[in-house]
């Protein structure tokens, strides 16, 4: 690997990644809690030697000049994070199991090291003098500019597609789904809409204030994208495969005492465990696809993790890939994530598409990466605000069983999303 120092504020770019006109900027690492240290991939370019191949397709008929002929490698890379590669975002299907979104692919990234205040430029083949010129030059015009333009940053009206009415149609509809054996578990969610235009907003505040460890900021020509998840889809090192899905939610307390108790009544709750028992056995199901025989492994059940605005519970499942499995194939057979879906998956799909108030977009699709090493990271996109031109998105949801009450499920929306509503941008 190739880094070179560029001489940049770490905290001054942080400010000023929403004045470059392509960027993803999201943590190396899912131990960088607190944005410690953050990659920042600059305008995508085409990949050196590759001819004019742009787009990675996660459907089964992909072109064979495409991604979708990368395999697993059985070397595990100790250094986790993206260097170069591919990423891009997977919108939630309206249907399954079609995945067929374009991802760009960046040849460099830019290490951002809050804690010693550097930028240092990665790449794998190296760049050349004129190539960080221009890489230096995009950055502090950024910067420059951040500098001396004055910005409204400033709370947001945000009102809900369902009024509570609706909501509790909605939420009797899946009860009734549930009675008659139809599924186990359906995750509704309703979304928020904002009028006003956030997507030249600074993610600045949202990844500052919430520790979400899949956290991303996505800017690309028609949408923006800021996103504090706190859960992995999938993660792929070599022919390790780890994911990482949370069902169980209580709300954060300013009184610690409160907030202890919150978190001890989850841990004890036997209707959070079961709601998350249900998905780690769907995700041991789609694990096991591309598993070898016997890998498949519930790491840890039930883990409490605390955020800025919930606790969650939190189970790790892992498996060992077969050899030469294509990436992009692994990454389809457990698209979208189960906590999000429900179980099973199918008909969770076909129920969410009929009841909920439009189609969901990034939400609860996902962001991430192949690196050119073989490393892939995704997430799954909740507490994710989509915005365009013509307005933004925010959507809360959860999982409802049978024994699910309408009046905790609906506030538990509010638990979820109302701080990162108010959060000015």
């Amino acid at each position: 690997m190739f880094t070179y120092n560029l001489n940049i504020s770490a905290a001054n770019l942080l400010k000023s990644v929403h004045f470059l006109t392509q960027c993803a900027l999201f943590p190396t690492t899912a131990s960088n809690q607190h944005y410690n240290s953050l990659t920042l991939s600059s305008a995508p370019t085409k990949p050196k030697d590759a001819g004019s191949a742009y787009t990675l397709t996660l459907s089964p008929d992909a072109a064979p000049n495409t991604l979708t002929n990368t395999r697993a490698s059985t070397e595990t890379h100790s250094s986790g994070g993206f260097i170069a590669g591919w990423l891009g975002v997977i919108d939630y299907p309206n249907d399954q199991p079609v995945i067929n979104k374009s991802f760009s692919y960046f040849s460099f990234t830019i290490l951002i090291d809050t804690e010693n205040d550097t930028c240092t430029a990665q790449s794998l083949t190296g760049l050349n003098s004129s190539e960080l010129t221009s890489i230096s030059d995009e950055l502090n015009n950024a910067i420059e500019l951040s500098s001396i333009t004055t910005q409204a940053v400033k709370p947001r009206t945000w009102t809900h597609r369902w009024n509570k009415a609706q909501y509790n149609k909605a939420f009797n509809r899946v009860k009734s789904y549930l009675a008659s054996g139809d599924t186990y578990q359906i995750n509704l969610a309703m979304p928020f809409v904002c009028h006003d235009d956030l997507t030249n907003a600074s993610p600045y505040a949202l990844l500052t204030k919430f520790n979400g460890r899949h956290a991303c900021y996505i800017k690309r020509n028609n949408r923006t994208i800021f996103s504090v998840s706190p859960e992995r889809l999938i993660h792929i090192n070599g022919q390790d495969l780890t994911t990482s899905p949370i069902k169980g939610t209580a709300p954060r307390s300013n009184n610690l005492s409160i907030d202890r108790q919150n978190a001890a009544d989850l841990t004890a709750s036997i209707k959070n465990q079961a709601e998350n028992l249900m998905i780690v056995d769907l995700l041991r199901n789609d694990l096991s696809i591309h598993a070898l025989p016997h890998s498949v492994k519930v790491e840890k059940l039930y883990e409490l993790e605390s955020h800025h605005n919930v606790h969650h519970l939190v189970s790790t499942i892992s498996a060992k890939l077969k050899p030469d499995t294509i990436l992009t194939d692994a990454i389809r057979d457990i698209f979208p994530g189960g906590s999000i879906t429900g179980a099973p998956k199918k008909r969770a799909m076909e129920i969410i598409k009929e009841l909920e108030a439009q189609p969901r977009g990034a939400y609860c699709g996902s962001f991430g990466y192949i690196d050119d090493r073989g490393i892939c990271d995704f997430n799954i996109l909740i507490r994710t605000i989509e915005a365009k031109k013509e307005g933004a998105v925010c959507w809360g949801g959860g999982g409802i069983v049978i024994d699910s009450e309408l009046e905790s499920e609906y506030q538990e929306i509010f638990n979820k999303v109302q701080q990162i509503l108010d959060t000015p941008l």
